[in-house]
């Protein structure tokens, strides 16, 4: 039989002691008066058996002791009214004293019997209390939503309907009775009973449940905060991965720096969060804020006091300040302007070097909580990754477009020397040849058709020359800009060229030199390979980059991969910082099409 079905008549006694007494003369009298009808009813009966269920009644409810008084109690009872001679205290039979001593044996052995399921109903009913409150607390999401339950159980095992939990310190007072629930120098909290309990139930709570009580709240406690640092945690490493992300995928510094403050403020969301930056001159300013106020995100300043700003600076790391009250400085005054009370920064270094500060900071008048610094840092570390990485892409993009700078000027210079010294003596030898050819007499014809036909070839070699050279650099870039350059090409096509130019200014001539050898690239492979009847050029130009379209009507199938014209296409235009796509299925022609930036791409710190 489970404990609980015995608990109201095995538990601890919580009635009156005279109630117990009562109740067991009325006992002994209702079983004293019981033995003269089963006597005459039941043979052969022992009267003394009758008591033994009195003796088992007092001792299970009140205790051992009165039930060892019953028993006493109890033999009195049967001498005086059923052992003889009747009506005295006195026994004149042997057997009826050993029936007495074997009453009296059994009676006591009876009690501690029943006194000891007593106190093992009562320790069970304990375990099952202790195990429901162990239960309600370590399994609790919310520790405080819990305690109403915990106090109900408790109730309902000790018969104690105005048992209350409460995490705060309660003083007793005339109607309560107050267990303080410590565990070292932490206050747990306070359980509140009725006030006026027996002995033995006070002692069985301060001895019993409030240890135990106090050990639950306690590891309670401990879960409640182990699970929100593992939530805290995991929270903190998902926004991580998504900054991390962006940091691999190569986005804009200021992207990753405005994701790094949402997410800071997204894991902290009663504080605001910034990224600032240092500027030559002894000066600051805002990257990224997660505040929607524009003042605060364009904010400037020298730096000037004390602040976090010029702690960090002079430091290299981690500052805080927990009060800008009187503090001077622009900084300071910035921070009372929005209500900033208190602030941490963590220094931002990019390969070694001071790049800025992450920070947050609240307008509650307490300081900011200790270890706010350590969930910044990892948010640093990304943002010092971004910066290296933008700078890195910057330096390699510049290096590139330095390359293909020098290229062209290369380039140039080999056609300015072609033209300047090859072409001018082999036309000074072909004026020669003509001067020659004027003055041989009639006679000599034979010898003057041959010197025609010399002149002719030397003529060709310069064209030829003159084309090489063009096309080492187009001179005609420099004489008149990208559209005459363009529209000399298109004249020069073997293919009908549709030329449609807007807004074609002029650029810096490594941009020109890059847009030119796009259009006489793909209109050589027009010529060449595609069999196409006509080319359509088209040249937009606007703020930020030129646009070039170039279409043909021919076979189609080209592929970058085979062929180091459209690769070499690619990587120069790549290496200004543009973007090159060809786009040629087969038998629909080919469509290459490039963007330039206006502005190559130059060294920047970002």
């Amino acid at each position: 039989m489970h404990v609980g079905s015995l608990s109201w008549l095995v538990r601890p006694a919580t009635s009156p002691r005279w109630l117990g007494i009562t109740v067991a003369a009325l006992l002994i009298v209702a079983e004293t008066f019981l033995v003269y009808p089963l006597r005459r009813i039941v043979t052969p009966f022992d009267p003394s058996m009758v008591y033994i269920a009195g003796v088992l009644i007092a001792s299970m409810m009140w205790g051992m002791w009165l039930g060892i008084a019953t028993a006493a109690a109890s033999t009195l009872a049967f001498v005086f009214f059923h052992v003889q001679p009747m009506g005295r205290f006195a026994v004149a039979d042997v057997r009826d004293i050993v029936g007495l001593v074997m009453f009296l044996v059994l009676a006591v052995a009876t009690s501690a019997v029943a006194h000891l399921a007593r106190l093992r109903a009562a320790h069970a009913e304990e375990s099952d209390c202790t195990a429901e409150m162990a239960r309600l607390l370590l399994r609790a999401e919310d520790l405080p939503a819990a305690l109403p339950a915990v106090a109900r159980c408790i109730a309902r095992s000790f018969n104690l309907p105005g048992a209350a939990l409460h995490r705060t310190a309660v003083p007793a007072d005339d109607r309560h009775t107050a267990f303080p629930l410590q565990a070292g120098a932490d206050r747990l909290g306070t359980l509140v009973v009725p006030a006026g309990l027996p002995e033995p139930t006070v002692r069985r709570l301060r001895l019993r449940v409030v240890p135990a009580l106090t050990s639950l709240l306690h590891a309670g406690c401990e879960l409640a905060a182990s699970r929100e640092h593992l939530r805290r945690l995991a929270a903190e490493q998902a926004a991580l991965g998504r900054v991390a992300k962006l940091v691999a995928a190569g986005c804009d510094p200021l992207d990753v720096f405005t994701a790094i403050t949402n997410e800071l403020h997204g894991l902290l969301p009663e504080y605001s969060t910034w990224l600032c930056r240092y500027e030559p001159g002894d000066a600051a300013s805002v990257v990224a804020t997660s505040l929607t106020d524009p003042g605060a995100k364009l904010a400037h300043w020298t730096l000037e006091g004390d602040n976090v700003l010029i702690k960090v600076r002079d430091t290299g790391r981690a500052a805080r300040v927990d009060d800008f009250a009187d503090m001077p400085g622009p900084v300071a005054a910035f921070a009372r302007d929005l209500g900033v009370r208190s602030s941490v920064g963590v220094p931002i270094l990019v390969e070694g070097r001071l790049w800025g500060v992450a920070a947050v900071a609240w307008t509650r008048p307490e300081p900011l909580p200790a270890g706010t610094a350590e969930r910044i840092a990892a948010f640093t570390d990304l943002a010092a990754t971004a910066i290296a990485n933008a700078d890195s892409r910057a330096e390699l993009a510049a290096s590139r477009a330095r390359l293909v700078a020098a290229a062209d000027q290369a380039r140039e210079r080999i056609e300015r020397n072609l033209h300047d010294t090859a072409l001018q003596h082999l036309l000074a030898v072909a004026m020669q040849f003509g001067i020659i050819q004027a003055g041989l007499p009639p006679e000599l014809e034979q010898t003057r058709r041959d010197l025609s036909r010399a002149v002719s070839g030397l003529n060709s070699a310069v064209d030829d020359l003159r084309e090489v050279a063009r096309g080492i650099h187009p001179t005609m870039l420099a004489a008149g800009g990208l559209p005459s350059a363009l529209k000399a090409l298109a004249r020069r096509s073997p293919v009908p060229v549709d030329l449609d130019l807007h807004a074609c200014p002029r650029m810096q001539p490594v941009l020109e030199v890059a847009a030119y050898h796009v259009v006489s690239e793909a209109l050589t492979n027009a010529a060449r390979h595609a069999g196409a009847t006509e080319v359509q050029v088209r040249a937009v130009s606007d703020e930020s980059a030129l646009h070039l379209s170039i279409r043909d009507d021919g076979v189609g199938g080209a592929d970058p991969g085979r062929g180091a014209g459209l690769t070499a296409l690619q990587d120069r235009v790549e290496a200004l910082g543009g973007q090159f796509t060809v786009s040629s299925p087969a038998g629909a022609g080919t469509t290459l099409l490039a963007t330039i930036p206006s502005t190559p791409p130059e060294t920047c710190d970002h």
